[in-house]
């Protein structure tokens, strides 16, 4: 049989990808597709010869691609939302109101650890009788304890009417990060916005009667789920949930441990609805209509509808839209007689799903589900193959057990193999322990799912039976976590990896493929095989070889004051190839995790494997928050600290993770001198404690004084203006002084004396775009640029990059602006050779 939905499926997604990162003008793409497609028909309706109108049907496929996907991202990227927002008089500062807004919820409010999480596609906005119909996407954050007791009104479908105030999304401008802000936009989230107490939410109008009624299914089954799974425990009542409905929100709001361990044990994957939770339910529906006596195609008709329904119900992630059109399109085959290849299934559902959503190809859930199948369709036959070579005489003394686990592993084994680099690209992790795992996660998974279903439909109508269905779904769903602390005997099978080159990429999945094809020599399957192998290596060995590219010229000082919003994180890259990161980034939300998401990704761009030290400013969430991921990551040699915190939570669970880590952990004080090479660090605040801190205190930040030749960098943490005169007195001059601004620009520090005994020549501000403190202070500013010194602030100009052989200085910044300057120089002047603006 031929599959020839395949070649048609790849050129639209082929062409969805150029229309949205390579934009057409729209008339021109209309214009190709209307050209190609009429070519086509042209060709084939004289009689062509089969390989032409064959190329031409191509070609409409990828010119149709390229205009979905040129218009859904034109749509996406420059929606009337964001101009209104642009037009707006606090755009320039990133806080616009707070005003009203109306619009559709696109989800039901999950609770948040603030109140309650809002997804909102807005239709107005505006102050009351003055405003203007807009569309476009929003995320809206509803504090107070009033959320609570009035999300369960804010269903799914439904018209609202809210004041807020809006603000950007954050966007980190570092090397190695995407385009964030289109991302996002591309996701469908323009704008984020505040709430102040759920009084400022109205609903206006309901939603159409199928949205409420999947919306009252949904309560109901939430509150089935708690009634009788939840009475034995909360995280597994929010496992149920997610694996009944989707809905993952009050397991994201219970546990970030479960989560975790998930990712990390490569099960996650049970917890959202996907093939395997769609094939028990057709299996399941299918066993009822035939138990009942109904006839086949009755019984299919019953199913596919049935699961369109539940389709609706749960939403439109990738997953289900792609398991649910697969099962739909294999039983209306059935229906006519009708069979395919699984290939030309997987590759109708893919055209169907990005012809309705042509931009869920870049949804991490659209690559994972698709990739996923693709290699269990690809892979499993081959490896069945092999399997039927085996003797007929070994499989007498085989259980009856081993040939479906033998089909488990392959299937796991191919899944693995098609996403592990995917893996590594979109969350820098790579996890063997699914091979493993899935043994146990996916019959829990399924008992879960049964038990679950089961604990739903009986709840309130038979307590003891409901009791123990939902204790049965209890169980199965604590299993499935703890079978996860198999990875505490084999930690080894999880480790987090740099992202992979796309050459390196092309590579992986050329020798893959080459190794699938069929008909190849025994030669040529060998080499296949090697191919494969030797780039899987390439990706797995990452953590623990030296980088080939990303670290500084030899005989250079690099040092990189990334932008973490308001936080501080700094990169010092010296001439011998150590590593030292200077805090690690941070918000006051525990989970907004920095370090993995941001602070990670930068530091392997730039090179970095494993750091000499980790030194902590203080312990303050914004230059501490990241640092666990970080130890983790790149198990630094050191961890410097300064003055001792007794008893402060956060910094107690750092020293306990270096501790396990074996990392050392270093108190230093001021006077302390340590070399790199050429490079020497010395610490210039604090002294030696005199007395017992109960909190965290910025005037105890650690105060690094970096020198290179004629250069000298300054990193003085949060220190103000009570400790600035000590700091400076502890300061050799130099012929060229770098400065980060302490305290993110504060007008509490800077002083007039501090900026005047440093002569800086450039001043580098580490601060959010949207920060409500008002940093950097306008008066502080002023101050470094009266004294001569360049101001570069992370908020604008992306993360800041300083080279030098400790004469010579490159500044780059990642909005393209480029300086040269020359230590010793006449003044602070830059070279006639930069370029760029902010």
């Amino acid at each position: 049989m031929v599959a020839t939905a395949v070649p048609a499926a790849i050129a639209t997604l082929v062409g969805v990808w150029t229309g949205v990162w390579f934009p057409w003008p729209l008339l021109i793409a209309r214009t190709a597709a209307v050209t190609a497609w009429a070519l086509a028909v042209a060709v084939a309706v004289r009689g062509g010869r089969p390989a032409v109108v064959a190329s031409l049907l191509v070609a409409g496929f990828w010119t149709s691609g390229v205009l979905l996907g040129a218009t859904r991202s034109q749509a996406a990227t420059e929606t009337p939302l964001a101009r209104w927002f642009a037009e707006q008089s606090g755009a320039d500062i990133g806080r616009v109101g707070p005003v009203w807004l109306e619009g559709r919820l696109r989800a039901d409010a999950p609770p948040t650890d603030y109140g309650a999480a809002l997804a909102l596609a807005a239709t107005w906005v505006g102050s009351p009788g003055r405003g203007r119909s807009v569309s476009g996407g929003l995320r809206l954050s509803v504090g107070g304890d009033l959320a609570s007791t009035r999300i369960a009104e804010w269903r799914a479908g439904r018209l609202i009417r809210v004041s807020a105030t809006l603000r950007p999304p954050p966007v980190y401008r570092n090397p190695g990060q995407p385009d964030q802000e289109r991302r996002r936009a591309l996701a469908g989230t323009v704008l984020l916005g505040s709430v102040k107490s759920a009084l400022l939410v109205d609903v206006v109008r309901g939603g159409s009667l199928t949205a409420e009624l999947a919306a009252r299914v949904r309560a109901w089954v939430r509150r089935g789920v708690d009634h009788t799974v939840g009475r034995h425990g909360r995280r597994s009542a929010a496992i149920v949930t997610a694996v009944l409905i989707g809905d993952r929100a009050a397991l994201m709001a219970l546990d970030d441990d479960t989560i975790i361990r998930l990712q990390e044990g490569g099960t996650y994957h049970v917890i959202a609805i996907s093939g395997g939770n769609i094939a028990i339910l057709t299996g399941l529906l299918l066993l009822l209509g035939r138990g009942a006596g109904w006839r086949p195609r009755h019984v299919s008709l019953g199913v596919i509808l049935a699961l369109v329904a539940y389709a609706y119900l749960v939403g439109e992630d990738a997953s289900v839209a792609r398991a649910t059109t697969a099962a739909v399109l294999v039983l209306s085959a059935g229906l006519l007689d009708h069979r395919t290849p699984s290939i030309n299934v997987l590759a109708v559902v893919a055209l169907a799903v990005l012809t309705v959503s042509p931009l869920s190809l870049f949804d991490a859930g659209f690559i994972l589900t698709f990739g996923a199948t693709l290699g269990i369709v690809l892979g499993v036959a081959p490896l069945s193959e092999v399997l039927q070579r085996i003797p007929a005489r070994w499989w007498d003394s085989v259980p009856g057990w081993a040939p479906p686990a033998a089909m488990l592993l392959a299937a796991t084994l191919c899944a693995e193999a098609a996403l592990m680099p995917v893996g590594a690209v979109l969350f820098g992790r790579v996890s063997l322990a699914g091979i493993f795992l899935n043994f146990l996660a996916i019959p829990l998974m399924t008992i879960t799912q049964i038990a679950g279903m089961l604990a739903a439909g009986v709840a309130g109508v038979s307590e003891p039976l409901s009791a123990f269905v939902g204790w049965v779904a209890h169980v199965a769903a604590t299993l499935l976590v703890e079978s996860t602390r198999f990875l505490d005997l084999f930690p080894w099978l999880a480790f987090r990896v740099p992202p992979p080159a796309w050459s390196t990429m092309v590579v992986y999945y050329a020798g893959l493929l080459s190794l699938l094809w069929p008909g190849r020599g025994a030669l040529a399957r060998a080499l296949s095989r090697l191919l494969w192998a030797a780039t899987a290596l390439w990706i797995l060995s990452a953590p623990w070889r030296p980088a080939l590219v990303g670290p500084p010229p030899a005989g250079r000082l690099r040092v990189t004051f990334l932008d973490v919003g308001q936080a501080d994180a700094t990169l010092v890259q010296t001439p011998d190839r150590a590593a030292l990161l200077v805090d690690a980034g941070g918000t006051r939300s525990p989970r907004s995790d920095i370090g993995s998401r941001v602070v990670a990704p930068a530091l392997w761009t730039l090179g970095v494997r494993r750091l000499a030290v980790a030194a902590l400013s203080h312990g303050d969430p914004d230059h501490a928050g990241g640092l666990g991921a970080v130890l983790r990551d790149f198990r630094p040699h050191e961890v410097w600290d300064g003055v001792p915190v007794p008893n402060h939570q956060e910094l107690d669970a750092l020293r306990i993770q270096a501790d396990r880590l074996g990392i050392r952990w270093r108190q230093v004080a001021l006077g302390d001198r340590i070399r790199f090479g050429p490079v020497s660090i010395t610490i210039a605040h604090p002294p030696a404690p005199d007395w017992e801190r109960v909190r965290v205190r910025n005037d105890d930040s650690v105060v690094l004084d970096i020198r290179y030749g004629g250069v000298a960098v300054l990193l003085p943490g949060d220190i103000g203006r009570d400790v600035e005169g000590s700091v400076v007195a502890s300061l050799r001059p130099a012929p060229f002084r770098i400065v980060k601004v302490p305290h993110h620009g504060s007008a509490g520090s800077s002083t007039p004396g501090f900026v005047a005994a440093l002569a800086p020549c450039l001043a580098i501000v580490s601060a959010g775009r949207t920060n409500s403190f008002g940093h950097p202070a306008p008066d502080v500013v002023r101050r470094y640029r009266e004294a001569g010194a360049l101001v570069l602030e992370t908020a604008r100009a992306g993360a800041i990059t300083v080279e030098t052989d400790g004469t010579a200085i490159q500044v780059r910044t990642a909005s393209g602006r480029h300086l040269e300057y020359r230590a010793g120089g006449v003044g602070c002047a830059p070279l006639p050779t930069g370029r760029g603006t902010e």
